[in-house]
């Protein structure tokens, strides 16, 4: 058996808690919104399913915000692909030989610790040990206190998952060390920065596209999805990934405005901007959004159609004022939307 000396720590989202988790395993501990914000963790996906229910889905959180936290001049993360299901085995088991946690992606309808009907991929967690005889791995996972164990099979199932809209090629990566960032204020603003440049530019993905027109595409559709065969199930969702499912409600906003205080209390010049208020507006009103996709998710209306699309459009005018202030008061000659 090989397991590595771990102290598990809990958090909301799966993907910052596994960062935290990793660094902490390096002797480092940074907050849980820190890690998502040096991430870049905030974005917005949509998508259209063809062979699954709910059949669209939406998604707040930005792509390869994991590796993103690692990236330096000197050395740029991301996440390994593999086709080959015994290599994706070997190298996971090579990697904890060596004293090395693994980050992974997974489909949560596998990892049976969840008790899940549905599938969800992308979900990260982190596998610190194996046991060869049982042949289990052992996971650190979000909010379970205990080690989880997860067999064999069911984690090659988890990792190679083709479920819509982000199918799964074994995805993994690993860190060797991690020390405290040197210029910690340097990392935050251009954190900041990366995170707004990303969302007006975009971020391709197997998912999609994650930006901030891809939010617009969305709300200039939703009168298409009251008349959805599943059009319950779909705002249902949507509700649940804006606020439940990990993001400490607000669509990962509310998270993300915590990370800006503390940004603020590091940087002057992050300070002067006074972003965490308003970002605080806008988790506001994502909040409000969920609230009344959940109401239509019960009894269909016309009304309350109109003042979700109002509420959207007051919302999306919001995250377009933040990020363009960000890049025109951070990126110097580069100018914002």
């Amino acid at each position: 058996m090989h397991i590595l000396d771990w102290n598990n720590i809990t958090g909301t989202h799966c993907g910052s808690v596994a960062i935290r988790n990793v660094i902490n395993y390096f002797g480092v501990d940074y907050e849980e919104e820190v890690c998502f914000g040096l991430g870049c963790g905030m974005g917005f996906f949509y998508s259209r399913l063809n062979n699954s229910q709910p059949s669209e889905v939406i998604h707040l959180r930005a792509p390869n915000m994991e590796p993103n936290f690692f990236n330096s001049e000197k050395k740029i993360y991301s996440w390994k692909l593999e086709t080959d299901s015994r290599r994706a085995h070997d190298d996971l088991k090579k990697n904890l030989k060596l004293g090395l946690p693994v980050f992974l992606q997974t489909d949560l309808l596998y990892l049976k610790y969840y008790h899940s009907k549905i599938h969800f991929p992308g979900h990260v967690i982190v596998c610190m040990g194996f046991d060869e005889r049982r042949k289990i791995f052992f996971v650190s996972d979000t909010n379970f206190k205990e080690i989880q164990i997860v067999s064999f099979s069911d984690m090659d199932k988890a990792r190679s998952s083709n479920a819509e809209p982000y199918p799964l090629f074994y995805n993994w990566f690993v860190v060797e060390q991690f020390k405290p960032f040197k210029n910690l204020n340097k990392k935050i603003e251009d954190s900041i920065f990366l995170n707004s440049q990303n969302y007006i530019k975009g971020q391709s993905s197997p998912r999609g596209t994650s930006s901030l027109f891809t939010l617009l595409e969305w709300i200039e559709n939703l009168d298409k999805w009251i008349n959805l065969q599943d059009s319950q199930s779909v705002f249902r969702f949507a509700y649940q990934v804006i606020a439940k499912r990990g993001s400490r409600g607000g669509g990962f906003r509310y998270i993300y405005e915590e990370f800006l205080k503390f940004a603020e209390s590091e940087s002057n010049k992050i300070n002067k901007l006074k972003l965490s208020s308003q970002m605080h507006d806008i988790a506001q009103l994502w909040e409000e959004s969920a609230l009344v996709m959940k109401k239509i998710s019960y009894k269909k209306n016309r009304k309350d159609l109109a003042d979700l699309k109002k509420t959207l459009s007051d919302l999306y005018s919001l995250e377009y004022e933040y990020h363009s202030k960000v890049l025109d008061t951070l990126g110097g000659k580069k100018k914002g939307a």
